[in-house]
């Protein structure tokens, strides 16, 4: 069992190594991009595409039945059950093409915006496309082999930023870059999907009774994630316009990059690992335990610090039209830190197979958050949508952690031991950041100081933040389980091979 252990923890260690590796350069490509295309672009721009794919998100909600996740957690899956997906994603792609066609001009006349008409059919010929991609590419999760993900990742986001979608805004100046983007994201995902992968799929559905057992319940679950992530959308593009849904994406983008993007490339390695380790609970705890204590030691002070500095943040990044989705970026900062320690739960839940108590759980929070937005976005626009993400994010919270304890027996103190060290040296940093900002706050009259101010103000908050994990830490030391004995040996290995290898360099 120890050696079985050694084993998962280090295949967990290494596709965790590789999706955050992936996340990096993925989030410096988007940041890049994301800055490039707000100077070129205006939030109408932004929100006219973000309004079309969360139209045609509701349509997706017909085959969200989750065949991915059930090829992942299903131990006996072969070539039948692969065809078998591969088949519904080409016979759905193709079907959601047709409607998305059909449906453009009536959902142009209910937002009154016509050139919703044209976005809508270049979307929907893009999710014809993307059916065809191959499903063979699953198996690099299913099978732990996340450098070849990494590979096929990597080249599909460098090709559609880099090649296609920079050029073209600078070229066009329109939404119709970003359109072009996203299709040609799509087509060079399908190519490099066969390219990488050596699987041919098949037409079949014979084993779509097998998975659907499994997928049923997973249908909820997307559902239920729909309505979290994109009724507000649909919301604020109803009753505050294009504009104020492109400054609430473009929030949100920026808000993810410090919390949800660094977990869900944890989660995404993670996942198949929490597979094997089901028949043996208190295993699957410890290492549940331990990948959320990494991941708050990192997120909690990212998502605090975003909050804090997000005026100068934007005011350099995205320039004055954007300064809008300041109060946007501050709110969702915090609730980003609350939905990843949710979907911690979450991951652990769809492990063991408790896939419909875990739908249940989730409904609870568009419950809340749908019918709240719709009583304050027509008084307060997008700041009423965050606001209602966020008071749903903290009310459904007991709820996840009630449904996890029946998973592996977690409990109060336990979640008292991840969060204490973490939010103690997050106060300490609070502190030092507010009080460096009284002190250098007349660096911000021009943008050269700007740079200065966030530079001078983020590394002092990481120093006090640190220098408090730490010392707190040294105090209890005797954990050699804990997150901050983990980051310390990765260090030290780190160290290690950087001398080795600057060593055989001077030679």
């Amino acid at each position: 069992m120890v050696g079985r252990s050694k084993s998962v923890n280090g295949q967990m260690a290494t596709g965790a190594a590789w999706t955050v590796l992936f996340m990096l350069i993925d989030r410096c490509m988007g940041l890049i991009s994301t800055v490039i295309l707000a100077r070129l672009l205006v939030p109408e721009d932004f929100g006219l595409i973000a309004l079309a794919t969360s139209v045609i998100a509701i349509l997706e909600l017909l085959g969200a039945f989750g065949l991915d996740t059930a090829l992942i957690q299903q131990p006996d899956t072969g070539r039948q059950q692969f065809d078998t997906v591969w088949t519904f994603n080409v016979l759905f792609g193709l079907g959601m093409g047709l409607v998305v066609a059909c449906l453009a001009a009536p959902a142009a006349g209910f937002y009154g915006d016509p050139q919703l008409v044209s976005v809508m059919v270049v979307l929907g010929f893009g999710r014809a496309i993307q059916g065809f991609e191959n499903v063979g590419v699953i198996a690099f999760r299913k099978e732990m082999a996340f450098d070849k993900e990494f590979k096929y990742l990597l080249t599909k986001r460098f090709a559609t930023t880099v090649l296609v979608t920079i050029p073209l805004a600078f070229a066009l100046r329109s939404y119709w870059a970003l359109l072009a983007g996203t299709l040609a994201g799509t087509c060079i995902g399908v190519a490099l999907s066969y390219t990488l992968h050596p699987f041919r799929p098949r037409p079949s559905l014979a084993a779509l009774g097998q998975l659907m057992t499994f997928s049923r319940w997973l249908f909820v679950t997307r559902l239920v994630e729909f309505f979290y992530s994109r009724m507000a959308d649909l919301i604020v593009g109803r009753w505050a316009g294009t504009a104020a849904l492109g400054s609430f994406t473009i929030a949100r983008e920026v808000a993810r990059i410090p919390t949800r993007e660094l977990a869900a490339s944890v989660h995404r390695a993670v996942f198949p690992g929490y597979v094997k380790l089901v028949d043996d609970r208190a295993l699957l705890r410890r290492q549940y335990l331990k990948v959320t204590s990494i991941l708050l030691l990192l997120i909690l002070p990212a998502g605090i610090g975003l909050s804090l500095l997000a005026e100068p943040i934007v005011l350099i990044l995205l320039g004055a039209k954007w300064k809008e989705t300041v109060p946007l970026i501050q709110i969702l900062s915090i609730n980003g830190i609350l939905a990843v320690l949710l979907s911690t739960v979450h991951y652990v839940n769809l492990a063991v197979g408790m896939s419909r108590a875990t739908s249940l759980v989730l409904a609870a929070h568009p419950c809340i958050s749908v019918p709240l937005m719709l009583w304050w976005v027509p008084s307060y626009g997008a700041q009423g949508a965050v606001a209602a993400m966020l008071t749903a994010s903290v009310v459904t919270a007991p709820l996840n952690f009630q449904l996890l304890g029946r998973a592996i027996e977690f409990g109060r103190r336990d979640l008292l031991d991840i969060l204490w060290r973490p939010c103690a040296g997050s106060l300490a940093m609070i502190g030092a950041v507010l009080a460096i900002k009284t002190y250098c706050a007349a660096l911000t009259s021009s943008l050269s100081g700007q740079i200065a101010y966030v530079v001078l103000v983020s590394a002092g908050g990481a120093l006090v933040y640190a220098t408090t994990i730490l010392l707190l830490w040294w105090r209890w030391r005797g954990d050699p389980d804990s997150a901050e004995a983990w980051l310390l040996e990765r260090a030290a290995k780190l160290a290690g091979v950087a001398r080795k290898r600057s060593g055989t360099r001077f030679r």
